[in-house]
């Protein structure tokens, strides 16, 4: 979701091609990237603790 809606060409063919629902999306922009950040510490706890 991030990776599209930071993408210009992307945001215009949604904009486009899938209205209403595409304007959903934008709504939750923020939330993409809180979700994006915090899978990223989750990854990164995992990848430490199967280090040990």
């Amino acid at each position: 979701m991030v990776l599209v809606l930071e993408n210009r060409a992307l945001v215009k063919l949604g904009e486009e091609r899938m209205g209403q629902a595409f304007q959903n999306m934008v709504k939750h922009k923020n939330l993409g990237w809180i979700c994006f950040f915090v899978g990223g510490l989750w990854a990164a706890q995992n990848v430490w603790h199967s280090s040990l």
